[in-house]
């Protein structure tokens, strides 16, 4: 049997993650995010609070990437840190009022572009993508 690497699972969803992501980009690039900002942006606004540490899981990206975007996010005003209460040796973010606008501002606009993405598909066919997608991430969970 010979490998053929377009058709190679794992690189196939690379590949298809990669398009999303340069496709999407176009809604949080208009409001001067990259990436790493818009991930640590959206998962502040839904986890208030948060730790660099606990952004680097939530996003699944690493210490440095991370802790550039919450420096860039604080340039722009969008986030604050605050030495916690709690634990003196942890620094919790959370987003400023500006950022907090951003994120409702930008949040409509990246449902819209799913939904759009999604209409490619049959109401049978999104149901049974997001039960595979759901049964594959719980694999590699549970490792």
């Amino acid at each position: 049997m010979a490998f053929d690497i377009n058709e190679f699972l794992p690189y196939r969803m690379v590949r298809l993650a990669n398009a999303m992501s340069e496709a999407f980009s176009e809604v949080y690039e208009r409001a001067g995010l990259t990436i790493p900002q818009w991930r640590v942006l959206v998962h502040l606004a839904q986890h208030p609070g948060a730790t660099a540490k606990q952004l680097c899981d939530l996003a699944s990206m690493d210490k440095s990437t991370v802790s550039r975007a919450i420096k860039q996010l604080q340039q722009q005003d969008l986030l604050v840190a605050r030495q916690s209460k709690t634990d003196k040796r942890a620094t919790e973010m959370s987003l400023t009022s500006k950022g907090g606008v951003l994120y409702e501002t930008l949040t409509p606009q990246a449902l819209a572009w799913e939904s759009q993405l999604l209409n490619q598909l049959n109401s049978d066919e999104k149901q049974a993508l997001l039960a595979m997608m759901k049964k594959l991430e719980g694999h590699f969970l549970s490792l």
